[in-house]
């Protein structure tokens, strides 16, 4: 990676793609949302599981507007905390 204003001016950081959850129950979790989401698509009607699949990508729109606002307060936290320390010196 080259400057980082640089990288960020052409949008080449991109955090969100390189994080992977090291909490153990993260695989596990997603391989029972996996399940589910086969079942409720053999049980349920083409035009229930598209709407269900709707459901999902609001609620998968909803989840990334949150992280979106955790990642933009915990980076100004984190530039708070460094012009503090560096006044507090």
């Amino acid at each position: 990676m080259g400057n980082i204003i640089e990288e960020l001016y052409y949008g080449n950081l991109r955090p969100e793609e390189s994080i992977v959850p090291k909490d153990s129950a993260y695989r596990s979790i997603n391989k029972e949302i996996t399940a589910y989401i086969e079942k409720f698509k053999r049980e349920l009607s083409e035009d229930e599981f598209k709407q269900l699949q709707l459901l999902f990508d609001m609620m998968d729109q909803v989840h990334s507007i949150h992280s979106k606002e955790a990642f933009a307060s915990g980076f100004k936290i984190g530039t708070l905390i460094m012009i503090e320390s560096g006044y507090s010196s």
